[in-house]
């Protein structure tokens, strides 16, 4: 049972962890100004809409620099850290 529920944890961080480098991605698709499908838009202001919570706080302490955000770096790590925290309080659970 709970290598069950530390398989959901690792999978639920693994989830927001690609939510973050979809954020990028759609980040640069946006500022690219290409015509796409409005699925596309919708999808990227959901994702937007999912990673800014963990995003927004880490961009006020840290301002981008020249142009380049370093938020979804500090996020990424900060995710697996968090992780690893999660996972191993939950085996030492058994």
């Amino acid at each position: 049972m709970t290598y069950s529920l530390i398989n959901i944890v690792s999978t639920i961080f693994q989830i927001y962890s690609f939510l973050i480098l979809l954020e990028v991605i759609g980040s640069w698709i946006l500022v690219s100004r290409v015509r796409l499908p409005d699925f596309v838009y919708t999808l990227l202001h959901v994702v937007h809409t999912l990673t800014s919570p963990l995003l927004d706080p880490i961009r006020r302490l840290i301002p981008s620099m020249g142009g380049l955000d370093l938020s979804p770096i500090i996020a990424l790590i900060l995710l697996q850290v968090l992780q690893g925290i999660v996972v191993s309080a939950l085996r030492g659970m058994l």
